[in-house]
């Protein structure tokens, strides 16, 4: 497998950002929710419950927005902040059905020996 340095995009990083938050405040939620139940606020404690996805998504997007000179700062003088591994697929703008050309495309894996490191 092959690590890429990868610095993304404002639009990229915004989304990267609430779609992380989406899922770390839904996972979340039941924790807090709980303090509600506790305290006898059975309503409050489901609204936390059903609102957390949403939440999340747009408390990331602020983060994201906010964040993305910082991103951009670091990951500019870090190779090891900026190196990702994983698997990857190139999609063109131009498809319309993205959906069968990721199905139909091989996957670039990545390794964590062809990057020097830091």
């Amino acid at each position: 497998m092959s690590r890429y340095l990868v610095q993304l995009n404002f639009v990229s990083f915004v989304k990267f950002n609430s779609v992380a938050f989406c899922c770390a405040n839904t996972l979340l939620s039941p924790f807090n929710a709980l303090l509600y139940f506790q305290s006898d606020d059975i309503a409050t404690g489901f609204l936390v419950l059903f609102l957390a996805p949403f939440a999340g998504l747009l408390f990331g997007a602020l983060i994201g927005i906010l964040g993305f000179p910082l991103y951009k700062f670091l990951i500019s003088r870090s190779q090891s902040l900026a190196a990702v591994s994983g698997r990857f697929q190139d999609i063109s703008d131009d498809t319309a059905d993205r959906d069968a050309q990721i199905a139909t495309e091989p996957t670039t894996d990545a390794d964590s020996r062809d990057v020097s490191k830091d």
